[in-house]
């Protein structure tokens, strides 16, 4: 945190969890229904959504389409360009979003009881959120700059990319609960960080398959349309897996360091939204679980294509949920 002992220096934002002595109790909870508020929750929402999609993309260049062995070179490259202009509208989405943000965050916090207005350069330069920030719309350049290189085929754009997206998906840890927590602080960064990579690898990379990778595939002449379509989507299962895995083990560490008694799941918003959030997470994974075991052997036939179209497109819209409730529960004191 900041050295800086004044209050809207050592203040985090999204988890709004860092008290202020020279604050009153309501002040506090005026904070936190305005951190909570429909237009904040769904900015972050958004914004997660928009980190999702930039880092879904690098994982599926990188992870996905590599594997994909039967999928042509010609085809992969084709893929990969698609992809790289995905990820630059998602990236001017990363840095729109952010600015938009920073505007709720003045507003708000000029709002704040005992608080003289704050300029916009004092949150920037003199909150944890502001460096969050800063770091945020500097990753979001870059990867708009990887991005349009990635798009004329120049193979050192992808490189800058996967630099940008690993830097982006820590960022939300940064401007946190994790990092306003008063304990475990850097453990929990850790656990921020590889849980919007492990989600964004999962979600962002199935969105990539199902939006590029799929149709793109079904523009090959004769069978090979279904082979790649099947190559794909079994180099894509790997990718989930391990980035499922991630997902649920960093979001075990963050709750159990995060909500000390197990009745703060039913006795506090904070805990109460989790379990929301966990439940959904449960319901993913029973969705992933069927693709992986039931439409992904029919991929080689039209029919399980588009039985595979209607399941994924459930996977993501859960998905998409999840990320709407993750905006309201960044808003909430633990």
């Amino acid at each position: 945190g900041s050295a800086s002992t004044s209050p809207i220096a050592v203040r985090g934002s999204e988890g709004n969890g860092q008290k202020q002595t020279s604050r009153s109790q309501t002040g506090v909870g005026e904070e936190e229904e305005d951190a909570a508020s429909p237009a904040n929750s769904l900015a972050r929402a958004l914004l997660f959504t928009a980190l999702l999609a930039v880092i879904g993309v690098v994982a599926f260049r990188v992870l996905v389409l590599p594997r994909a062995r039967t999928v042509s070179s010609e085809l992969c490259q084709k893929m990969a360009r698609r992809a790289a202009a995905f990820g630059l509208l998602a990236s001017g989405v990363v840095i729109f979003v952010t600015l938009v943000r920073l505007y709720l965050e003045a507003r708000m916090m000029g709002a704040m009881p005992g608080m003289l207005g704050p300029s916009l350069n004092q949150i920037v330069m003199q909150t944890l959120w502001g460096y969050a920030f800063m770091i945020q719309v500097a990753a979001a350049v870059l990867a708009l700059v990887a991005f349009s290189l990635a798009v004329r085929g120049m193979r050192i754009g992808w490189t800058i990319a996967t630099i940008s997206a690993a830097v982006l998906a820590i960022t939300p840890a940064l401007g946190g609960h994790a990092a306003s927590s008063p304990r475990f602080t850097s453990l929990l960064i850790s656990a921020d960080f590889l849980h919007v990579l492990g989600g964004a690898s999962w979600l962002g990379s199935l969105l990539c398959v199902m939006l590029i990778g799929v149709p793109m595939a079904l523009t090959t002449e004769g069978g090979d349309r279904w082979g790649n379509i099947a190559s794909l989507v079994n180099s894509f299962s790997p990718v989930a897996l391990g980035s499922a895995t991630l997902v649920v083990a960093s979001g075990i560490l963050a709750s159990w360091i995060h909500l000390e008694h197990l009745s703060s799941f039913w006795t506090t918003n904070y805990g109460k939204t989790l379990l929301l959030k966990l439940l959904l997470v449960g319901c993913i994974l029973i969705i992933g679980a069927y693709n992986f075991r039931r439409v992904q052997p029919q991929v080689v036939k039209e029919e399980g294509v588009a039985r595979l179209r209607k399941s994924a497109g459930t996977e993501l819209a859960v998905g998409f949920l999840i990320l709407l409730v993750t905006g309201l529960l960044t808003g909430i004191s633990p």
